[in-house]
């Protein structure tokens, strides 16, 4: 991690059995010397934002996001991705990935004309919580070998399915990496 303020993913090892990370592709978007942040983007929920919110006051648009279980902390906050830049949004260390600018006082009708200002075609992903690490606990569980590095691309956040995700990051990454892939295959499939 020579350059921590560049967002990265970390890719759980196979050998990671803790149920809120095991096979799991997390963006890390913060990493500096009080600790790491960042969203798990392999957790869909199975639901959308009108599920949870139920309000009749949100559009299709809105109502239609998909919802993720971001990580373990905080689980009841609430953010939003989006691949749109411009105004209204706040861009992340990851160059095509955005926050709309939420807070606690933001309501189901605040949110409408959020996304009113994305251009059309922009996609939003919710993320229920996030994950956490502090001081120097996310290089100790990378030293111990729960954890492989990537490079973190606008699509591996939105543009690759999230039962996808862990698998495919590991294939982009070559080399003997692949054979984690190759071996996590179920031989009777054979």
């Amino acid at each position: 991690m020579s350059n921590s303020s560049q967002p990265f993913l970390l890719v759980a090892a196979p050998e990671l059995r803790d149920p809120n990370f095991a096979r799991s592709v997390v963006l890390v978007t913060r990493h500096d010397e009080d600790g790491a942040f960042g969203w798990v983007l392999n957790r869909p929920l199975g639901q959308r934002l009108g599920d949870v919110v139920g309000s009749d006051a949100l559009d299709d648009r809105v109502r239609d996001v998909r919802l993720f279980r971001g990580g373990p902390v905080e689980p009841q906050a609430a953010q939003f991705l989006t691949n749109a830049e411009g105004p209204g949004v706040q861009p992340t260390p990851l160059r095509g990935v955005s926050m709309l600018p939420i807070d606690g006082s933001t309501g189901p009708a605040d949110l409408g004309p959020l996304f009113d200002e994305l251009q059309d075609g922009a996609e939003v992903r919710g993320f229920l919580g996030y994950a956490g690490w502090g001081r120097e606990q996310l290089e100790g569980e990378i030293d111990e070998g729960s954890w492989l590095l990537a490079e973190a691309g606008v699509r591996h956040v939105f543009g690759i399915e999230p039962e996808k995700l862990w698998s495919t990051v590991l294939w982009e990454q070559g080399g003997a990496t692949r054979w984690i892939v190759l071996d996590d295959v179920d031989p009777s499939l054979n």
